[in-house]
């Protein structure tokens, strides 16, 4: 459900190897999710935000470089992943709540990173490899 292949890549090697990285950080929390203790998953959703934030810093780094004109909408849908990210943390830390459901969780995570890489970082991409040509 939360695999990279090859035709989620937007043909920047940087972007493309960012993304694997985070759909593995994605994939593991979710399999985490049916088989770990609360402890390991809030270590693995922690470990995935975190490098949301990072891959997200550095896109948004270059958009702004590049003036990219899409920048403002771009960073509008990181920002609301990374505050589902962190709603998704409060609830898994409310103690007695009923934890994170894996395949609502799953099934979130999937479509929300499929649809951005393919739609706007893919956008994103072709802006790029433009200015480059």
């Amino acid at each position: 459900m939360l695999k990279w292949t090859p035709s989620l890549a937007v043909g920047i090697v940087e972007i493309d190897e960012q993304h694997q990285e985070l759909f593995r950080r994605a994939e593991r929390f979710v399999a985490s999710l049916d088989t770990a203790d609360r402890q390991e998953i809030g270590i693995l959703l922690s470990y995935l935000r975190m490098y949301c934030v990072t891959h997200f810093g550095a896109e948004e780094a270059w958009m702004r470089d590049v003036r990219y004109e899409g920048y403002a909408e771009h960073k509008a849908e990181h920002d609301r992943f990374v505050k589902d990210i962190l709603r998704m943390s409060d609830e898994h830390e409310r103690r007695g709540g009923p934890g994170l459901e894996a395949m609502k969780i799953g099934t979130y995570l999937s479509r929300w990173l499929k649809d951005h890489v393919t739609r706007t970082d893919s956008a994103f991409a072709r802006f790029l490899l433009a200015q480059s040509a």
